[in-house]
């Protein structure tokens, strides 16, 4: 049960994508069309990804910044409450994304999120090889969701760019 806790609390990249993605492909429906799975999963992505996550980060870097810098690997500082707000900004447009269903405010969003956290996973990574950060909120899956959620956003707004079946 300690371990299910503390994937929860410590890889919520990891289990929200992975709840957004199973609950597209659950919405996707017959029969099963690329375009219509991508569409979902970014709605799906916008909710638990975005909104979930950021507000979580929010609250995280927010509450307890010290922890979070040393997990990280980082001192703490001051500028834990602007990630902190930018998380909120992320969070807050993950719902309103979610509740609008509209494809340009999804886009926007998704902009929003993916350019911020893939510039951060390449700031991992370079935390990684140039100062042999391998502490676990630096190296570990948040290293992999950072540039790797970003990416899969990219590819399922291509897959969706004709499709309008859930944004309506």
């Amino acid at each position: 049960m300690d371990g299910l806790i503390r994937f929860l609390l410590a890889d919520a990249s990891v289990w929200t994508l992975g709840v957004a993605l199973l609950t597209a492909l659950l919405q996707a429906g017959r029969p099963w069309q690329s375009g219509r799975w991508a569409e979902a999963a970014l709605i799906w992505i916008a909710f638990w990804v975005l909104g979930v996550t950021g507000v979580y980060g929010f609250v995280l870097h927010l509450a307890f910044g010290p922890f979070i810098a040393e997990r990280i690997g980082w001192p703490n500082s001051p500028f834990q409450y602007e990630v902190a707000y930018a998380n909120l900004t992320i969070g807050l447009l993950g719902f309103s994304s979610f509740l609008r269903r509209s494809r340009e405010f999804l886009l926007a969003s998704m902009l929003a999120y993916g350019s911020w956290f893939f510039a951060d996973g390449v700031g991992h990574l370079v935390s990684l090889l140039t100062a042999g950060d391998t502490a676990p909120s630096n190296s570990g899956s948040v290293l992999i969701t950072d540039l790797g959620t970003p990416l899969l956003v990219l590819l399922l707004l291509q897959l969706s760019r004709r499709t309008r079946h859930r944004l309506h």
